[in-house]
């Protein structure tokens, strides 16, 4: 009996010790919320920074849903603007707004400055992670997120930071070799305002081309020429004459070769690399006459038939591939129509759209001299 009386006190005293631990866990509201977090199995912890100053919680809630939350020392709760000196908010503001347009494209950014769009903040040793969520896009991506190294936005922080020395910001132009990448060609250029106009579209979706140049139009846009290349562009060449290379002779094809060189060498400093034959003509034997590439397609879109740019939009997406050369000409209106409604799609579908030299370069293949290529497999 006295041995059942002990063990009766001794679960008690158990239990009052329970109570007492659950009771100072609950304490208050702050307490309360840290603890469901790292412990609920309602939460799914993604990460956890603790610093000198704050820690910091990523985790999704029952729904799935990202959230964060940051506390003080004191174990409070605080929020992410209270980091931020008062009178510095709208250069930090300024500083996240020019970092996402190095990040993404035009109209992604300007969908997630959009007031109803969420940010959900991670504070780590070195950089300020903020993700997005509740924007109306619908990507291949599961989540669009920005990392804020603090080099960029030391003077504005109210806390002390780790300052890297050396960091890279995300670009929106640093292709990744895990993604399906395309490269996009104009044939025929340069057009005036028409490549003009291209270029700003394509600035504006993180996209490059090869624009496979007439060299009896370079005088008179030589400025034309000097954007392609400053936005980061390919040029090669699509013959001086823009004649078919299998009604030329070979000593013909070599000087209208040399020609060509020559006008880009003057511009550039250096010599052209990638050449496209006119219409896609030109004998095996060519090849070996001049110190180049020759970039065929496997993407025709015809624009130079189909003068409709909702056709050639469906007509791209219905048809194209991982690798695929895609073939435009810059010098319709459609065409142009086409490749600003064309880019945003194919972000959203997971493509990264570049120039010849870069899509091989993205699958880890070279590009030889004095061999024809169609796409990149």
């Amino acid at each position: 009996m006295k041995k059942k009386i002990l063990y009766l006190n001794l679960i008690l005293l158990i239990l009052i010790i329970i109570n007492y631990i659950t009771l100072r866990i609950y304490v208050t509201e702050e307490s309360k919320t840290k603890f469901t977090i790292e412990n609920s199995s309602k939460y799914l912890i993604l990460e956890k920074n603790t610093l000198k100053e704050y820690t910091s919680f990523l985790y999704r809630d029952e729904d799935n849903n990202l959230k964060s939350k940051i506390y003080d020392q004191n174990n409070d709760e605080i929020d992410v603007t209270t980091l931020i000196k008062e009178d510095k908010i709208n250069e930090y503001n300024l500083k996240i707004e020019e970092l996402l347009y190095l990040k993404y494209p035009k109209f992604i950014v300007e969908e997630l400055l959009k007031e109803n769009v969420i940010r959900t903040y991670l504070i780590r040793s070195n950089e300020l992670v903020i993700y997005f969520s509740n924007y109306n896009l619908e990507l291949n991506d599961s989540e669009l997120f920005l990392k804020v190294n603090y080099n960029e936005i030391k003077d504005y922080l109210n806390y002390t930071v780790i300052l890297d020395k050396e960091y890279q910001n995300e670009d929106g132009y640093n292709y990744v070799s895990n993604k399906k990448s395309v490269a996009i060609t104009f044939d025929d250029s340069p057009n005036k305002g028409k490549t003009t106009r291209l270029l700003e579209i394509l600035n504006d979706n993180k996209a490059h081309a090869t624009f496979f140049v007439v060299g009896n139009k370079i005088n008179g846009n030589k400025d034309i020429l000097r954007s392609m290349k400053s936005y980061g562009n390919e040029i090669g060449s699509h013959t001086y004459s823009h004649k078919s290379m299998k009604k030329m002779t070979d000593e013909e094809i070599i000087n209208d070769f040399n020609t060509m060189n020559d006008l880009y060498y003057n511009l550039f400093q250096e010599n052209i690399k990638l050449v496209r034959p006119p219409y896609g003509s030109y004998k095996n034997s060519t090849l070996n006459l001049i110190p180049a590439s020759f970039i065929l397609w496997s993407l025709d879109t015809n624009d130079w038939r189909y003068h409709n740019s909702d056709y050639l939009v469906n007509y791209v997406l219905d048809n194209i591939k991982d690798g695929d050369i895609i073939l435009f000409h810059d010098s319709y209106n459609s065409t142009i129509e086409a490749v600003q409604k064309l880019l945003p799609l194919l972000y959203s579908k997971g493509y990264q759209v570049m120039s010849v030299s870069e899509l091989f370069q993205v699958k880890n293949k070279e590009l030889k001299l004095n061999e024809d290529y169609r796409k990149v497999s």
